[in-house]
């Protein structure tokens, strides 16, 4: 998929608010996930998480993590 970039922020909402949709909807139909949109909204951020774990990983190695693995840590979920 080729990454779509706008300056306007208002289009960069609307952007991601249809990628949100399209995905939950393809969870929905191809995956059997039978869970609602409040469902989805109330659940834990997992990209941010995931941004978390690994720029735990780098500072266990002893490196400094670059500015995107820190900007999306979230205590959210744990």
């Amino acid at each position: 998929m080729a990454e779509i970039t706008t300056t306007d922020p208002l289009a960069a909402q609307q952007l991601t608010a249809e990628r949100v949709a399209a995905t939950r909807q393809v969870l929905r139909e191809r995956m059997g996930c039978p869970l609602t949109d409040e469902e989805f909204d109330q659940g834990p951020d997992v990209r941010a998480n995931l941004y978390a774990l690994a720029a735990e990983k780098i500072r266990v190695q002893g490196l400094s993590p670059s500015p995107e693995l820190v900007r999306g840590q979230s205590a959210r979920g744990r």
